[in-house]
């Protein structure tokens, strides 16, 4: 006895539809993982700039790392909708640093030095998906 055929065009519209579910799947995973994927960056901050970073974000977020330039380097965490930043820590040459900012607050890394350039070699873990960053005269 025969098997019955299938015809082809019913296969391939199967086979199809496996494939772009799974894509679906991937594509999905791969997105919740980027909206919190860390970043890892060796951050030079100009002299007389500070770092900003975040502000308006939905979740919060962890800035981890460690100084590796000349000069320091001050953390302040700016309230959403705040004006000024208010002082975390002042991170010496050579020492590490951990702030955890919370859902809409910013990050302010302020370099203290008008000559010098600020480095820092950072981790931002956390809510990364929608943070902002930028730089701005120091005030």
């Amino acid at each position: 006895m025969a098997e019955p055929r299938i015809p082809a065009h019913t296969f391939s519209l199967r086979f199809r539809s496996g494939i772009l579910a799974a894509l679906a799947i991937i594509g999905l995973g791969a997105l919740a993982v980027s909206a919190s994927a860390a970043i890892n960056s060796n951050l030079t901050i100009p002299a007389g700039e500070t770092f900003e970073l975040g502000g308006g974000q939905e979740g919060s977020f962890t800035v981890t790392g460690r100084n590796t330039g000349p000069v320091a380097v001050e953390v302040l965490g700016r309230a959403e909708g705040a004006a000024a930043g208010a002082m975390r820590a002042v991170v010496a040459p050579g020492e590490s640093l951990e702030a955890t900012f919370a859902s809409g607050e910013g990050a302010l890394l302020r370099n203290t030095s008008n000559r010098t350039a600020a480095q820092l070699k950072l981790k931002i873990s956390g809510d990364t998906s929608s943070l902002g960053m930028g730089y701005a005269p120091n005030r």
